[in-house]
This record gives structure tokens, C-alpha cells and sequence, in this order.
């Protein structure tokens, strides 16, 4: 009874899937070769965490040795380093 009220009271949403536009910083197009060429990404093709969207790019422009290697790539949003263990929900809404 009271998971019920507290579900008429206060209903989860669902979490949106929001679109990240993915791109290499100017400066590293001589270290990193490739595209992002699916730009808009879906946030529920990446996964839940930034980890999961650093390993996608990894995967993408074919940087398999650092999928496994935290400290190899950092991702920039909105000019700031991210943890990878951020949300991506939470830096899109915070960040973004």
C-alpha cells in the first residue's frame, strides 16, 4: 500500500535518451585518426556511464589498447574533464 502511494505521489520518469554529439578537440586530430561519423550518438547506444562513451570512441576510432586504460583518454564536456564514472545522464543535465 505504500509503494503504491508513494508511486501516486511521486512517479518515476523514465529517463530520457538524449542525443551527445561527439567530437575530437582540434589539437588532436594529429593523435587521433578517424571520425565520429554517427554524430548525434543516442545516449542508450552508449551505455550509462562515461566510461561507457570513452570506450565507445575507443572502439570507433579503433584505440582498442585503451578501452581497458581509465587514465588514457580524457573526455572534455563543456571545456571541463569528466569522471568516467559520472553518469551520463547527470553530466548531460549538470554539464552540458
Amino acid at each position: 500500500l505504500f509503494e503504491r502511494l508513494c508511486g501516486l505521489v511521486c512517479p518515476e520518469r523514465p529517463e530520457p535518451d538524449y542525443p551527445l554529439q561527439l567530437s575530437k578537440a582540434p589539437t588532436q586530430e594529429e593523435f587521433i585518426r578517424g571520425a565520429m561519423t554517427k554524430n548525434p550518438y543516442m545516449k542508450s547506444s552508449l551505455g550509462p556511464l562515461m566510461r561507457d562513451v570513452k570506450n565507445r570512441i575507443c572502439r570507433d576510432l579503433d584505440m582498442v589498447g585503451l578501452i581497458e586504460d581509465d587514465n588514457g583518454m580524457e573526455l572534455l564536456v563543456a571545456g571541463k574533464i569528466v569522471k568516467l564514472d559520472l553518469p551520463v545522464a547527470a553530466v548531460y543535465e549538470q554539464v552540458w
